[in-house]
């Protein structure tokens, strides 16, 4: 073998060799115990039980609103010609509550019945919701969620994703 030949063997050896504990690091250091891991916390979806307590939420939220006086008109034409049925009402409640407890799930999207749920401006727009009314649900809400043993902190957790809806649902 001439002696550039050898160099050449030498130089792609070492280079490859290189290559091999390079690809070796990184996997062994990418399996290592040292590397940082982010905590494993559970969403709230997952620490109040996930898709039973959604159910549970939304049923209970909405025959509490249902029972309020202020709440109740705006619901008055669920299952009207024209408006969404109190079930599919229901379940794009349950996509949204899936949504902001940390669930497998956007909103809007696809609900548990396979269909799109509208954004909250389109389903509110022309409701004629004032402020107080979208303060008095988010106080019934949060009354529903203590009810059904969600913490003060984690309703606390939520709540920001509750009430920055308001701009979207009040309408005048």
């Amino acid at each position: 073998m001439s002696s550039l030949m050898m160099l050449r063997t030498s130089r792609w050896m070492r280079g490859a060799t290189a290559a091999l504990c390079l690809g070796t690091a990184l996997s062994v250091s990418a399996c290592s115990d040292d590397e940082p891991t982010m905590p494993s916390t559970p969403s709230l979806y997952d620490k109040y039980g996930g898709a039973p307590t959604v159910r549970k939420l939304v049923d209970d939220a909405v025959t509490f609103i249902l029972a309020d006086p202020v709440q109740a008109p705006f619901f008055a034409n669920v299952g009207k010609a024209g408006f969404a049925s109190a079930d599919r009402i229901k379940s794009c409640l349950r996509l949204q509550f899936t949504a902001v407890l940390g669930g497998p799930a956007s909103y809007p999207g696809r609900n548990d019945m396979g269909e799109t749920c509208r954004d909250m401006a389109s389903s509110h727009a022309t409701l004629g919701i004032t402020g107080p009314v979208f303060d008095g649900f988010i106080t019934d809400l949060v009354t529903v969620m203590k009810a059904d043993g969600v913490s003060d902190a984690d309703i606390a957790t939520v709540a920001p994703s509750l009430t920055g809806l308001k701009t979207s649902i009040v309408t005048r």
